[in-house]
C-alpha cells in the first residue's frame, strides 16, 4: 500500500474514534443523523437534528445539507454533544423565527402593549435585513446564520453603502438586538452577540428655528389654508408629535381644562398625557372645531374635523408644497415648527422643566426623576405670552 494511502487510511480512522459524520436521512421525517461517543460509557450514541419544512423539497434538502456541513464542521474541530448546550431548536429557519416574532408583536398590538407604528417598524427592518442577503448573495436560511459577523457587515452597508447616518445605524442595532434577544430567550440563536457590537457616535439634532420672516408666511396660511394652519399652530403651541396628531379625537380636547389629552393607545411611550392649549391659540383652535363631532378626527381629510383619518405623509408633503412656493429654505422643516415653539416658550421665561413637561420629552433627565408629569393643565405655560 502506498505511504499516501497508509496515511489517509490512520486519519480516518482516528477520525471516527469519538463520532460518525452526520448524514442526511429522508423518509416520513426529515433528520439529519449522526454518532457520537459517550466518554462515560464509551459507546456510541445517536443524535437526530429535524430539518424544518421550507416551501420546497428542493430548497428543503440544501437545508438539509447545510445542517450536515455545520454539524459536521463541529464535530471535525473536536466538539461533542455532551460538552454543549446546542439543541436542535438551534436549526430552526430565520424565516420561522422571523414569523413568529411578528406574530407575538401583533398580538402585543392588539392588546395595547404596543402600537401598531412599531410594528410596522420592525416588518421594515426584517425587510432591509432580506434585502441585504439578497444583494450580497449571503446564506441566511437559519436563525443561527445571523451571526455577528453578518450583523457587523449589514450594520456597514447600512451606514457606508446607503449613505445612513450615525443614528440610523444605531436604530438598525438596536432593533437587531430586539430581535435577537427574542431568539435567544427561545433557544433559536446560542446567545445575544449584539452586545459584543458598539453603537455609532450620534451627530447632535441642528435645530432650525423659524426666522421672523418665514414666520410671516406660516401666518399667511391662516387666509389661504385655514386648517393646515390650525396644524402647524398646535405643533408650534403644543409640540405634539406628527403621528399622534392624525389619531387624536376631537373628544380629547377639552377647552373647559385648557387641555389635550393624548391617550396610551396614541402617544409614542404608551402613557396618558396632557399638553396645556395656550390662550393665543385658542381662538384658531375653537374655530377650527366649529361643526365637528366629538367622534371625529381633530384633523381629517384636508386637515379639516372629519372620519376620515389624515395620513401623517401628507401634512409633509403639503409643508414641502407651502416651502417649495413661498422659496423658503429646505432646512426649514415641518419639525421647525415644533422647535421653534420650544425656543420662543423658554425665551419667554417659562421654566425649563415646564417646557419638558408640554413638550412630553426626557431631556432633563435629572429633573424628570423628582419631578412628575402633569396631569392637567399647566397655569403658566396656559397663561404665557409667547406667541407666533
Amino acid at each position: 500500500m502506498p505511504n499516501s494511502q497508509k496515511n489517509n487510511s490512520h486519519v480516518n480512522s482516528t477520525a471516527f474514534i469519538s463520532f460518525r459524520p452526520a448524514e442526511l436521512c429522508i423518509g416520513t421525517q426529515w433528520v439529519v443523523v449522526y454518532y457520537a461517543k459517550n466518554p462515560l460509557s464509551e459507546k456510541m450514541e445517536r443524535f437526530r437534528v429535524y430539518v424544518p419544512a421550507v416551501k420546497s423539497q428542493t430548497e428543503r434538502k440544501k437545508l438539509g445539507k447545510k445542517m450536515v456541513l455545520e454539524i459536521n464542521n463541529k464535530l471535525y474541530s473536536g466538539w461533542l454533544p455532551y460538552y454543549s448546550d446546542v439543541k436542535s431548536s438551534e436549526f430552526k429557519t430565520f424565516e420561522y423565527c422571523k414569523e413568529k416574532f411578528l406574530e407575538q408583536n401583533e398580538k402585543d398590538v392588539k392588546t395595547g402593549l404596543k402600537r401598531i407604528d412599531t410594528l410596522r417598524t420592525y416588518r421594515s427592518f426584517l425587510k432591509m435585513i432580506d434585502l441585504y442577503a439578497k444583494e450580497k448573495k449571503l446564506e441566511l436560511k437559519l436563525a443561527l446564520h445571523l451571526n455577528k459577523e453578518f450583523v457587523v457587515n449589514y450594520l456597514d452597508w447600512i451606514l457606508y453603502e446607503r449613505n445612513n447616518t450615525a443614528r440610523t445605524h444605531n436604530n438598525h442595532l438596536d432593533f437587531i438586538a430586539t430581535f435577537v434577544n427574542y431568539c435567544v430567550h427561545r433557544g433559536w440563536i446560542k446567545e445575544n452577540f449584539v452586545k459584543q457590537i458598539p453603537r455609532r457616535k450620534e451627530s447632535e439634532k441642528k435645530r432650525k428655528v423659524l426666522p421672523a420672516d418665514v414666520k410671516d408666511k406660516v401666518k399667511e396660511l391662516e387666509n389661504t389654508n385655514f386648517h393646515f394652519y390650525a396644524l402647524c399652530m398646535l405643533i408650534y403651541y403644543c409640540f405634539i408629535r406628527r403621528t399622534e396628531l392624525t389619531k387624536l379625537k376631537v373628544s380629547d380636547v377639552e377647552l373647559v381644562n385648557n387641555r389635550i389629552v393624548l391617550r396610551s393607545e396614541i402617544s409614542k411611550n404608551k402613557k396618558t398625557e396632557s399638553v396645556t392649549i395656550p390662550r393665543k391659540f385658542l381662538p384658531t383652535l375653537i374655530k377650527h372645531l366649529e361643526n365637528a363631532k366629538n367622534s371625529d378626527y381633530l384633523f381629517g381629510e384636508d386637515f379639516k374635523a372629519c372620519d376620515i383619518k389624515l395620513k401623517p405623509a401628507k401634512i409633509s408633503t403639503t409643508w414641502d408644497k407651502f416651502r417649495l412656493e413661498n422659496n423658503i429654505d429646505m432646512v426649514y422643516q415641518f419639525y421647525s415648527l415644533k422647535d421653534t415653539g420650544i425656543t420662543d416658550l423658554l425665551k419667554a421665561g417659562i421654566p425649563a422643566i415646564k417646557v419638558r413637561d408640554q413638550a412630553r420629552h426626557h431631556d432633563l433627565k435629572i429633573t424628570e426623576k423628582y419631578t412628575a408629569r402633569n396631569n392637567t393643565f399647566d397655569l403658566d405655560v396656559l397663561n404665557s405670552e409667547f406667541g407666533f
